[in-house]
């Protein structure tokens, strides 16, 4: 029986599965950051996206693979001397990871068929979502391009540059995906009246906290959670010397003091944004939206500082999850005001 796509039971249930999508998008940014603090990134020297996705069943198996990984810089520099169950301990992140992105793929891929057949998604939605899943591949080749960086002789990690394209690869998945998802769930969008500069603001805020995000993925690009150093100062909010043109991309302290600013610059648009909506009695969507924001913002600065003075891996992770939280936060917030005037 031929579907109404937009009757409100096909939007809730087309809703559901794209913030599912987005949430599955946010964990894989854990999982992400979880194997590039722990350097586990490179323990898979090939890339086969299918069979990939079987891991080694045999010793053998794991043995040919280690010895790959032996062949590599990172092994010889940082792990000579590692056995075996040592290797697999920096296995198993990366292969969950790319596991991950897999699986993410079946979940866009599979329901968008059924869906399509069944008459349940609207069909102007369609190409968007199967460009986003041929961008999906694209960003797994993407993956691949930075690990690949990592194999360059003498080299132990990937390059930093190419670590942000991965990431802000994955960041542009996750607003394209969360739009559609809000767009179907609220498609009418409500005009809501004096806040257009509310929503010119909220631009800033978002503008500002990608910038930051672009510092973050820099500083976890040179492991510059294990840089600070109160008595080197890298890291304790004092510009280097010569800054800023001391290594805008190559010297630690100012990769690190240069995230640190963008982060204060962000948090300073998004407690103002904050501030702004709850003054100017802001409807109740914008406002709730807003008030998320400002307390989620706080949150990551308390989590940026902690996680740099005690060089905890999991609160590291803990900060970048948070942060593609609050960029989610704020796309809600851009899109409850899409229609202010």
């Amino acid at each position: 029986m031929p579907q109404n796509a937009a009757s409100p039971h096909n939007r809730r249930l087309v809703a559901a599965w794209l913030f599912l999508l987005a949430f599955m998008i946010w964990v894989m940014a854990g999982i992400g950051g979880y194997t590039r603090d722990t350097g586990s990134g490179l323990s898979i020297m090939d890339w086969d996206p299918i069979i990939g996705a079987i891991p080694p069943l045999t010793h053998h198996a794991w043995e040919a693979l280690f010895a790959k990984y032996k062949t590599i810089s990172q092994y010889k520099l940082l792990h000579q001397g590692m056995d075996l169950a040592g290797f697999k301990q920096l296995f198993w992140p990366e292969y969950f990871h790319r596991l991950w992105g897999r699986l993410m793929g079946v979940v866009l891929l599979v329901p968008l068929i059924i869906f399509a057949l069944a008459g349940r998604i609207e069909k102007r939605l369609i190409p968007w979502l199967v460009l986003l899943f041929v961008l999906g591949g694209v960003q797994g080749a993407i993956g691949w391009y930075m690990v690949h960086s990592g194999f360059i002789p003498g080299s132990t990690a990937v390059q930093p540059w190419r670590l942000s394209l991965h990431f802000f690869g994955a960041m542009f998945l996750l607003g394209a995906v969360l739009w559609a998802a809000l767009s179907v769930q609220s498609p009418a969008p409500a005009r809501h009246a004096g806040c257009k500069g509310l929503r010119a603001h909220a631009g800033v805020a978002f503008t500002m906290l990608l910038l930051a995000m672009f510092g973050g993925t820099l500083v976890s690009g040179i492991h510059g959670i294990d840089a600070f150093s109160i008595a080197k100062g890298i890291g304790t909010g004092q510009p280097p010397a010569h800054w800023p043109a001391s290594g805008i991309f190559t010297n630690t302290a100012t990769i690190i003091f240069d995230h640190q600013l963008l982060a204060v610059l962000a948090t300073i648009a998004i407690l103002s944004f904050t501030v702004r909506a709850l003054r100017g009695n802001a409807p109740a969507p914008v406002r709730d939206a807003a008030l998320a924001a400002g307390a989620l913002v706080l949150l990551q600065f308390a989590l940026g500082v902690t996680a740099l003075v005690s060089k905890r891996i999991d609160l590291g992770v803990a900060h970048q999850m948070n942060a593609v939280l609050l960029l989610g936060t704020l796309i809600l917030a851009l899109h409850r005001l899409r229609g202010a005037t």
